[in-house]
């Protein structure tokens, strides 16, 4: 994996190989080999000097953004699986089958992981909120188009934290 350090290293490098071998030909079209040296040293010298210059806060930023992506994968990693804890525990309670085709020690097992994927930290607030009116819904043993009708607001939900980037 690549790390900050590393890559703006490599980004100075390629910079300052640019403007050097530019300021060179650039140099050498004008006036000659010397003033192609010349050129070629101050363009890739003052090049460096502002890499070097911008070091920290490139650094600082790259940081804070990968911090930001993390955070945001990971509570759309979390809806995701709240989502499909739901909709098996759903499944449990209105099997297609009928009522006995989902064992009780079956429906209660995937009511617990349901439960516990709802109160996982770093769950956003709207979609926990979502997520119980579902459980709720689902608890009551209300009518199956309630239930999803409360699983497709959790859906939205989640939809929504991701657009919101």
């Amino acid at each position: 994996m690549d790390t900050p350090t590393g890559a703006h290293r490599r980004i100075a490098t390629a910079l300052v190989t640019c403007v050097a071998v530019l300021a060179a030909v650039s140099g050498f079209l004008l006036g000659g080999s010397l003033t192609a040296t010349v050129w070629a040293a101050a363009g890739g010298g003052g090049t460096a000097l502002g890499a070097f210059v911008v070091r920290r806060r490139f650094l600082a930023t790259l940081e804070e953004t990968r911090g930001k992506a993390m955070e945001l994968g990971y509570a759309d990693g979390i809806g995701d699986m709240v989502v499909v804890g739901l909709h098996t525990y759903a499944a449990a309670v209105f099997p297609m089958t009928g009522p006995g085709g989902v064992s009780g020690a079956e429906r209660l097992k995937r009511r617990d992981l349901a439960y516990q994927l709802t109160a996982t930290e770093g769950l956003p607030h709207r979609i926990a909120e979502r997520a119980a009116a579902a459980l709720e819904a689902i608890d009551a043993g209300r009518d199956p188009k309630q239930v999803q009708g409360a699983l497709g607001h959790l859906m939205s939900a989640v939809h929504e934290q991701r657009r919101r980037v």
